[in-house]
């Protein structure tokens, strides 16, 4: 009954952070973070699934499994065209190197406790890997070390891999010719972004509007210290010049929900980049009712950057939604109306424009003749904007993380447009032409939805 349509999930496990997303010969893959085994946290291994359309997903075998001395933690992969590292075949169009964490287990004979990063290679497009004899290929004999992400810096020609130091809260650089062998560069801090663990970093290369030289927006994120409670995710705009990143502005959050954590992007694609993150929150993760599947991915959202009204870069969103999806365009009124009723079963997506001068409620409704169940976007009589999903739910589920953290449009203004898709259990927002994003789960567990408007009590 939850289980979404166009939202990564696996098949009968645990999900979590999304890991070595890449397009490749015309396919996106996704792998992640999953318990083979069970529908908890554990065993930490890499599941895979691939679509031709960010839509429509088919899950694949295990790609990278655990064993009794490593479990394999978050990473990235790349597709070593030129065959720099040499792990490919002669004449081959070069592997797939995947970059992960090794974190290694009590058993493991000579570095118990400590996570490093490893590779595994795949000469057939990611359908089997090997992992590489000379693991790890860089350690600093730490016990949180971790997450690494990696991209070609064309400018300096060189490989990057920004990881961190969870809980140290700093984000390295290394720099390499080969990705075997790695060299120190930088690393990164900041005062703003100091609760809980840093995790999951990615350094996004963005094309700056009008022109000139791109800009930089690193992602991370942390747990707790989220903008709507608990893990959450944020973004800083700067500059990297092959080495050291610089941000120009302090960080704001990534997604205003509380379900959307470890966000990165997609290696391989040209142009803006495409982000995926995990569905859920650390404080409630293994109690969201979908046994014996548990976890989905957000919906895909393409990052750029505009001018703000203060001249500094603005982080812009657009959900990635799926074409066959059902569409109302909705005429919202701040008074009380009717304005559908549908099929809750069946993913929809809902556009319209809300008036922002008074208090007022867009409610969806979900009942089949019990107690109704509501998702409420919210406009507040100073004009922000939240999304509640307090009594969403069929059984109580996450009570102290109801709300997403509110968005104050910046701009002057009497209206601010939304796009709402409901794919279940899964709701993604997009408010204000992509300045904001929210991300939530609901488990209302019913068969209808009406849709009104109500003035605020």
């Amino acid at each position: 009954m939850h289980r979404p349509r166009f939202h990564l999930t696996a098949e009968a496990t645990w999900m979590n952070d999304p890991n070595g997303l890449i397009r490749h010969d015309g396919a996106w893959h996704a792998f992640f973070q999953n318990n083979p085994l069970g529908s908890t946290w554990g065993n930490m291994s890499w599941g895979h699934a691939v679509s031709d359309d960010l839509a429509t997903w088919t899950n694949l075998p295990v790609a990278l499994p655990f064993s009794d001395t490593e479990l394999i933690f978050s990473g990235s992969i790349v597709h070593d065209a030129k065959n720099t590292s040499g792990l490919g075949t002669s004449g081959g169009d070069g592997p797939l190197v995947a970059f992960y964490t090794s974190a290694f287990t009590p058993s493991h004979p000579t570095t118990p406790g400590i996570q490093a990063q490893s590779i595994a290679f795949s000469q057939d497009g990611g359908a089997t890997w090997t992992f590489y004899a000379d693991n790890p290929v860089l350690t600093r004999d730490s016990e949180n070390f971790r997450d690494p992400k990696v991209f070609f810096h064309r400018e300096s020609g060189r490989w990057v891999m920004v990881t961190v130091e969870a809980l140290d809260h700093s984000v390295h650089v290394h720099v390499s010719d080969d990705l075997l062998a790695w060299e120190s560069a930088s690393v990164f801090t900041h005062p703003g972004l100091d609760g809980g663990i840093w995790e999951c970093p990615d350094l996004l290369r963005v094309p700056t509007p009008g022109g000139g030289e791109d800009s930089w927006v690193l992602v991370l994120s942390t747990n707790p210290g989220g903008p709507a409670g608990g893990s959450g995710t944020y973004t800083l705009v700067g500059h990297f010049d092959g080495r050291r990143f610089t941000a120009d502005a302090p960080p704001q959050p990534l997604d205003l929900g509380p379900d959307c954590y470890a966000a990165v992007s997609f290696s391989g694609v040209d142009g803006d980049p495409v982000l995926l993150g995990w569905m859920n929150n650390w404080a409630y993760a293994e109690q969201t009712p979908t046994a014996p599947w548990r976890s989905a991915m957000t919906l895909p959202r393409t990052l750029h950057l505009e001018p703000a009204s203060d001249g500094s870069l603005q982080v812009i969103q657009h959900l990635v939604t799926p074409e066959e999806i059902r569409t109302l365009d909705l005429e919202v009124p701040a008074t009380s109306a009717v304005l559908a009723e549908l099929d809750a079963e069946e993913p929809f997506r809902l556009r319209g424009v809300l008036a922002t001068g008074s208090a007022h409620r867009l409610v969806l409704r979900f009942g089949d003749g019990g107690r109704d169940r509501d998702l409420v976007l919210a406009v507040d009589s100073t004009g922000r904007v939240s999304l509640d999903r307090s009594s969403a739910h069929q059984e109580p589920f996450a009570p102290e993380h109801t709300h997403s953290l509110p968005y104050a449009p910046a701009r002057a203004g009497d209206s601010i447009s939304f796009d709402l898709v409901v794919d279940r259990s899964c709701v993604d927002l997009e408010l204000d032409g992509g300045r904001a994003l929210i991300s939530q789960q609901i488990f209302p567990g019913a068969r209808t939805v009406t849709v009104f408007t109500e003035p605020a009590a």
